[in-house]
């Protein structure tokens, strides 16, 4: 009776204060907290990748493009993509949303809307020791019909020099018809001019660190020149393309696809992998994460995220290793009970009702507290 006491007093004095660590799970109810998103994915969630309000194709690569558990921003899951030495295509996953010419695509994204500005988001990182400028990281496009066919596409690829660049191109002609008839469509493209950004993400010098890539693509009003193509690196501009005529007088379609690619035109010079994780597409500035002190904080804290979660927990204890987990609801009840589950490891919440709760990690001799809530 006085530890269910204990419990329920130590609950409504002790304020819960997120750990930054959680951050890296940002997609928890992302509809409610930022309604200016179009689509979220930390790669947390347990769903197959492609689906309703999921990717409409993903290439998994026989194994080599998939999502992993600690491989992603913060030691949470996150997509590992390996490069055979040689190889060119090593998978990706392809979005659509909005108003879409193609069943095929439609995964049910705001399907009614058209997107003519969007804003998308990623972290990526090369293991360490990593060589070479993989040739396409990834393009917003509009689709014009079911053939692939497509009006414009904002690509984000490399240079020759280490950095991403921004290149830009439209096949719509000067009466506003799509003269593209298939998927990259070269032949019927015309090139806006390309600009390379100033950081060398893929040196050798920046591997083993996360970058957040943020790309914004603004369709130019009809008859006008005044569309936009700009990316950020870590929140700092790196290059910006502005005053073009990405479609002319056309309005049949708006920007309503975006692709993740690890395509290499020369093919790796060695095995090597590189990782995404936190993909956001908005419709205004995403920015990155707040990751100040991150890295301590981690290694001293005990955390859980999602918080709040609805259908599962991870527990990150500090300096990793096995514990034992007990849940109480705020009367003290203890209402679920793991044993030696290892730090990161999956908890399934979901016979938990809605509410707040106190866990405590024991590894040992050693006993650590903290909040969290489930809501739904």
């Amino acid at each position: 009776m006085f530890f269910k006491v204990g419990i329920a007093l130590m609950l409504f004095a002790i304020i819960y204060s997120s750990s930054k660590a959680e951050t890296a799970c940002e997609c928890e109810n992302w509809r409610e907290l930022h309604p200016e998103w179009i689509f979220c994915d930390d790669f947390e969630s347990q769903e197959p990748m492609v689906g309703e309000g999921r990717y409409f194709e993903y290439g998994d690569n026989d194994g080599d493009c998939v999502v992993m558990d600690s491989l992603g921003l913060m030691k949470s899951r996150g997509v590992r993509v390996i490069f055979q030495q040689g190889e060119v295509g090593a998978g990706g996953f392809k979005l659509a949303f909005g108003r879409n010419p193609s069943s095929y695509m439609n995964s049910g994204i705001y399907e009614e809307e058209d997107f003519r500005e969007i804003y998308y988001r990623m972290y990526l990182k090369m293991e360490e020791g990593w060589q070479g400028s993989p040739a396409k990281l990834s393009r917003a496009t509009v689709f014009h019909s079911s053939s692939w066919a497509q009006a414009m596409i904002a690509h984000l690829w490399s240079d020759s020099d280490e950095h991403l660049l921004i290149d830009p191109a439209t096949s719509v002609d000067e009466n506003g018809v799509v003269r593209s008839t298939r998927y990259n469509d070269f032949e019927n493209l015309r090139w806006l001019g390309y600009q390379s950004g100033k950081t060398k993400i893929f040196s050798e010098e920046n591997s083993g660190k996360w970058f957040c890539v943020e790309m914004h693509v603004k369709l130019n009003d009809p008859g006008e020149q005044n569309g936009v193509q700009e990316f950020w690196i870590d929140g700092e501009l790196e290059a910006r393309r502005e005053g073009l005529d990405f479609v002319g007088t056309y309005t049949d379609y708006a920007i309503n696809a975006v692709f993740f690619e690890n395509y290499w035109n020369e093919g790796s010079p060695k095995e090597q992998e590189r990782y995404f994780d936190n993909i956001v597409v908005s419709r205004s500035y995403i920015g990155p994460l707040d990751m100040t002190d991150v890295d301590e904080e981690v290694k001293s804290e005990l955390r859980i995220y999602p918080n709040p979660a609805s259908e599962f927990i991870r527990i990150g204890a500090p300096n990793g290793g096995n514990a034992d987990v007990r849940i109480y609801d705020q009367m003290g009840n203890e209402v679920l009970r793991k044993e030696r589950m290892s730090s990161g490891e999956l908890i399934g919440i979901r016979d938990l009702l809605e509410g707040v709760y106190f866990c405590r990690i024991i590894r040992g001799s050693d006993a650590r507290s903290c909040l969290f809530s489930i809501l739904r």
